[in-house]
Order: C-alpha cells, then sequence, then structure tokens
C-alpha cells in the first residue's frame, strides 16, 4: 500500500521498481546515511542501500523537506539509472522495505571496500607506530587509476555530475580488486542539516572536503546554499586525500584526535590548517623517499584554481604506473596478509588476550548454561506439547472411526431401502403398462363400436327416407278424385310382406326372389325391423 502511494506521487520512478527482491539478512554495512543489506533478486546477488529516515521526527522537520527529499531522490535515480561505466557501481533499481518513507536502492554486490581492504581496524585509528598490511604500489596505482577512470566519466559528462562525498568508504572493490565508485548522489539525497557546534552544511565528511566547502556555516539561509556551487575541483581535492590514504595506509587526522605526549593520551583541539599540515608531514615522514604519486597528490591538494583536472591526474597517475615494476599482489594472499597484523608483539599483550578470551570463555559458559537451560525447559514443553497433540490425534482417529462407522450402516441401510423402492417401482410400471394396454384395447373396441353405430345410424337414416317416399307414393295411388273425395272412404291398404326397393349404396342387401313369381332376382329388405 506505502508503495503505490509513493509512486502515485512520484510515477517517474515506476520504471525503476524492482518487485522480485528478496532480503538474505546479510547485514553489509551502515554509515551515516543509512544501512547496506544483501539481497537476491533472481539469478543474481546484489546490495540494497536504505538510507535513514530523518523525518521521524515531525516537530523537526516538516512535510516540505520529504518532499524536496523525495524529488531529490527520484532525480538521482533517473540520473544513476543513465551511469554505465567499470569503474560506476551499476544502479539497478529500486525496492520497497518496511522501515523507510523511500524505497531502497538496489546495486551490484562489491567484495569489500578501500577503507576495509587497507585497514579493517582503523575505526577509531590506530596509533601511527601500528603495523599495516602489505600492498604493493602496482596495486595501489591500480585502485587510484579506477578511481579517477569514474570520476573523468561524470565530470567530463553534460552537464559534468559531481559526486561531493568521495571517500576510502566509497570506494568499493570486487573479487579481482577491481575499483569502482560508489554512493553517487546519496550526498544530495540526505538533508544536510547538521548539528551546529560540530558540523557545516557541506556534503561529504569533513576530512576528505577542501576548505572552500566548509565556509558556509549551518545558519546560512537557504538562498546562501543555492548560490553556492561545488565543482569538479572538490572531487578533485576529495581524489587527493584518498590517494594520500591508499599509499600511507595513515587515515586523515580529525580536528579532536588523541595525541600521545610523554606516553600520556590527550585530547586536543585543532583547526583545519593544522590538521591539514599535520596529516601532510605524517605522511612525508612515512614516505622518506621521493614517490611517484606526491606530486599528484599536492596538486589535488591545492588551491581550488590550481587544482590539475581529472584527465590530468589520470594522465599523471599512468606516468606513475609506468615507473612501477614491482610484482601484482596475489589476491589469494589478502586475507593473510591483514591476518598477520593482528599478532601480538609482547607477552604483556598475550597476557592481555589470554584474560580478555578468558572472560569472554566465562561469559560464554554462563550463556551456554543459561541457553541449556532454557533449551531443556523447550524441549520439556515441547515433550508434553508432543504428547498433548498425539493424544488429540488418538481421540481424532477415534472419533473419525465411529463416524465411518455410523456412515457405513448409513449407506447400507440407505442402499437396502433403495433397492425395495426400484422393486416397488418396477411392480408399478409393470401394473400400468397392464392397463395401458387394457386400455388401449378399451380404445380399440370402442372406436370399432363407433363405427358400427354409425354405419348403423346412416343406414336408418337412409330406410327412414325411402319409408317416407314410399308411403307417400302409396297415399298418392290410394286417394280417390278430388270430385268423390269427400264421399268415397279411403280403403284400408292390405298389409305388404315386403316391399322392392333400391337399395342404397351403404346398406347390406341380400338377394332372394321376388314372392309374386316373376323370376327375377331383387334385393329385398326385411322391414319387420323398421315399422312406421
Amino acid at each position: 500500500m506505502a508503495a503505490e502511494l509513493f509512486l502515485r506521487d512520484y510515477p517517474e520512478l515506476r520504471p525503476f521498481v524492482l518487485s522480485n527482491v528478496r532480503p538474505t539478512g546479510v547485514m553489509i554495512g551502515a554509515g551515516a546515511y543509512g544501512s547496506v543489506e544483501e539481497v537476491a533478486i533472481p539469478g543474481a546477488i546484489c546490495a540494497s542501500k536504505t538510507i535513514h529516515d530523518f523525518f521521524q521526527d515531525r516537530h523537526e522537520f516538516q512535510a516540505a523537506d520529504l518532499h524536496r527529499v523525495t524529488a531529490q531522490f527520484v532525480r538521482e535515480c533517473q540520473l544513476m539509472s543513465s551511469l554505465r561505466h567499470p569503474n560506476i557501481v551499476q544502479f539497478l533499481g529500486v525496492a520497497f522495505f518496511r522501515g523507510s518513507r523511500l524505497p531502497a536502492l538496489i546495486m551490484e554486490r562489491m567484495l569489500t571496500n578501500l577503507h576495509d581492504l587497507l585497514d579493517p581496524d582503523m575505526d577509531p585509528p590506530p596509533l601511527p607506530h601500528a603495523p599495516k598490511p602489505f600492498f604493493p604500489l602496482s596495486l595501489k596505482c591500480t585502485i587510484l587509476h579506477n578511481v579517477a577512470g569514474g570520476l573523468a566519466y561524470l565530470h567530463e559528462r553534460s552537464p559534468p555530475v559531481i559526486h561531493r562525498d568521495l571517500s576510502a568508504r566509497n570506494v568499493l572493490l570486487s573479487a579481482g580488486m577491481v575499483a569502482k565508485i560508489a554512493d553517487l548522489g546519496v550526498a544530495r539525497i540526505v538533508p544536510r542539516m547538521r548539528v551546529a557546534a560540530t558540523m557545516t552544511k557541506a556534503p561529504g565528511a569533513g576530512v576528505y572536503m577542501p576548505p572552500e566547502a566548509l565556509e558556509n556555516k549551518p545558519g546560512d539561509n537557504e538562498e546562501q546554499e543555492k548560490k553556492s556551487r561545488y565543482g569538479p575541483s572538490v572531487d578533485v581535492f576529495s581524489f587527493g586525500v584518498v590517494a594520500m590514504f591508499t599509499i600511507s595506509q595513515t587515515f586523515p587526522c580529525d580536528l579532536l584526535a588523541p595525541i600521545y605526549r610523554d606516553e600520556r593520551r590527550q585530547i586536543v583541539g585543532r583547526t583545519e590548517l593544522e590538521r591539514r599540515i599535520e596529516y601532510m608531514n605524517m605522511i612525508y615522514s612515512q614516505l622518506r623517499k621521493k614517490h611517484p604519486l606526491i606530486q599528484m597528490i599536492e596538486g589535488c591538494l591545492d588551491f581550488p584554481e590550481d587544482r590539475p583536472s581529472i584527465r590530468e591526474v589520470l594522465r599523471m597517475l599512468e606516468e606513475a604506473r609506468a615507473e612501477v615494476r614491482d610484482e601484482p599482489v596475489d589476491m589469494n594472499k589478502l586475507e593473510l596478509m591483514r591476518a598477520l597484523r593482528t599478532l601480538p608483539k609482547s607477552q604483556e599483550d598475550l597476557q592481555t588476550d589470554v584474560q580478555e578470551l578468558q572472560q569472554k570463555l566465562q561469559i560464554i559458559a554462563r550463556e551456554k548454561l543459561t541457553l541449556s537451560q532454557e533449551l531443556e525447559r523447550k524441549e520439556a514443553a515441547l515433550i508434553r506439547s508432543q504428547e498433548a497433540v498425539v493424544r488429540e490425534e488418538q481421540r481424532i482417529e477415534e472419533i473419525r472411526q465411529r463416524e465411518t462407522e455410523l456412515l457405513e450402516a448409513k449407506d447400507r441401510e440407505l442402499t437396502e431401502t433403495q433397492q425395495q423402492l426400484w422393486r416397488k417401482l418396477n411392480e408399478k410400471e409393470q401394473r400400468l403398462e397392464a392397463k395401458e394396454q387394457q386400455l388401449l384395447e378399451g380404445q380399440q373396441q370402442l372406436e370399432e363400436l363407433t363405427r358400427r353405430i354409425a354405419e348403423k345410424d346412416e343406414l336408418v337414416s337412409d330406410m327412414h327416407h325411402h319409408i317416407t317416399q314410399l308411403t307417400e307414393e302409396l297415399q298418392q295411388k290410394e286417394k280417390p278424385p278430388n270430385q268423390e273425395r269427400r264421399q268415397i272412404r279411403t280403403p284400408k291398404p292390405a298389409p305388404q310382406k315386403h316391399i322392392i326397393l333400391t337399395p342404397p349404396q351403404s346398406a347390406s342387401p341380400q338377394q332372394h326372389v321376388c314372392s309374386c313369381s316373376c323370376s327375377r332376382n331383387v334385393w329385398w329388405y326385411n322391414i319387420k325391423k323398421f315399422r312406421l
């Protein structure tokens, strides 16, 4: 949900979002700007840099500050995505994790940084006479040449890209000792709000910044901050400090640093000029002879208008590399070199180490005992839980068996009932079929009777018609003339046994010999059934 809200306000960041980033739980490091963790994407292991959220305190920072930093973050992501150089750490995209209002920067995974390689125990800085791991000058020149090549790529872009936070910790090294510049743009993303007593508005670490970058005070207004512009000379000065640290393996002095006088440790304060002079004198005393990179370093630490360009620095590095004739270092021996410097130098150191180890062993033993007791309690609780689980599983199994038996009995009863119903249904169907057959036969008989009745009705109608005609003819024959009708009584006709008629087409006649002995075949009808 937070990612969607962020992308809704800043849709131009959507092309850089990686959705398949999975943290591995390995913490690589942490600094003033944020923490770096190891993450995994399909097919590769990368690094995730989460910038610290400086806006948790709403009383100190306003919403406008968050909007300004977020907009700057989006611009820097667009810039970093356009950079392609073998000496620039590759920017892969962004991912959203919990705990920060800004998405995390996803970049390629590197082995270590220049600071930890040259002196892993240098924070806090050790004594000047502390043993240092040995690195040949050829390796140092190669590393510096890689860094200068990356800066030249940035400075020669249009418009030039200024890093503003170059330091030994921002120079990362691969397994093949290829140096790459990291944290590009982080100094512009993180809000430059510093404590007035100790810091300034200058970007980056103070020991790597030139004097002109330390002039602005925290009390300056925003207009003065906008007018202040840092050119490529700022990165050139920082590169000179990185080069001095690389060849001497001595960390730059701080404004407040311990000074050892008469075997007593004292904290003294110095000005920026005193700090740099002291640092240069310490470097010169360690080199003790003309070094091929001293001239280049002095030029980088000069006044802004007298500093060489990074392209000139690159040329001087190439000339210095041509003068170096020592053998290249075996990368497999680097860990051995760093381990040799940790060996104790005296019996007192050994005794101190033994005492510290004994104390640590006692602490570990107590912790082990506590952990063992806790483990026993947890094992007992786990055994009880397992027994309870077994009992519960047994009870559930018994319930399941009873339910299974009940279901089987119900199934058998249901099957028997179903079979009985099927038998009854079949019997009813058979009886119904017999009744249907009887009904069909009755319908056929009824149709036959209906047909016969219709034939009889038609025959009766025809007979009635012929009888009516015959009767009328007989009446006409038996009537007297009109003048004698009143005087002569109509005689009663003699009874007739049969009448010769012309049979109708629909009748069923019988052939007989007429009773008048005319020897002719005639059709006659027995009219006894049809009395008038």
